[in-house]
């Protein structure tokens, strides 16, 4: 029986953004989810993760339901010996719920499944020549994002949204946004969307594919199971 575990940036269990992917995954697949903020309370997050100026952020959520924001590099660090850890636990495939890069991430026998790299590929590949707006949840990872989407032509546009806001008023404002600039498809980029942002663009009128990391992910993780 394969084992797969679910690597969260922030507090386990993320089953809102493992669930588009389990979806899809064989039968018999055993799971498991692991955080690299469990076990902390917010004071210890903030000491150890809080965001520096100049740096670069991610956004989660914790256990409770808020959301945080987090030094992209003391993540990064921390990554490391959470992979790690799973792999002496018996995993087989490890998936990393964010779309964050983090290019040192390394594993001895399983497989790392890391979805930046997925989506941008996917994205340069099968939409090739289409004009793409991505939508990221901070306006502070805009500059990174540019860097990460840099291999896809024509170049991306950006706007914000947040995945956890608790309507989709900004999200469907920023898809209009590219819209009205042209886009032919839409790249929600943080693994906290998932369908039900999908369906709120539907709902709006939006029409150009959307695409979510979750579907992603969940389309390609199949193989590495059987």
């Amino acid at each position: 029986m394969r084992k797969l575990t679910f690597l969260t940036i922030g507090q386990a269990p993320r089953r809102d953004l493992s669930e588009p992917i389990e979806a899809q995954l064989p039968p018999g697949v055993r799971v498991r989810h692991v955080g690299v903020l469990d076990g902390l309370t917010r004071p210890g997050i903030e000491e150890r993760f809080g965001p520096v100026e100049g740096g670069g952020t991610l956004l989660s959520r914790l256990a409770d339901g808020s959301t945080v924001t987090l030094d992209a590099e003391a993540v990064g660090a921390a990554l490391q010996g959470c992979v790690d850890r799973a792999e002496d636990e018996g995993a087989d495939v490890i998936v990393l719920l964010c779309t964050g890069e983090f290019p040192g991430l390394r594993t001895r026998r399983a497989r790392l499944v890391e979805p930046d790299a997925l989506v941008t590929g996917y994205v340069a590949t099968v939409l090739r020549g289409s004009r793409v707006g991505v939508v990221v949840p901070l306006a502070e990872q805009v500059a990174a994002a540019c860097e990460k989407w840099r291999a896809v032509g024509p170049p991306p546009a950006f706007a914000t949204a947040s995945p956890y806001a608790c309507d989709h008023t900004a999200l469907r404002a920023a898809a209009r946004t590219h819209l009205a600039a042209g886009a032919q498809a839409l790249m929600l980029d943080c693994m906290g969307y998932g369908t039900r942002h999908r369906q709120a663009l539907r709902d709006a009128g939006i029409t150009v594919p959307v695409l979510t990391p979750g579907a992603v992910v969940g389309a390609a993780l199949g193989p590495l199971l059987v």
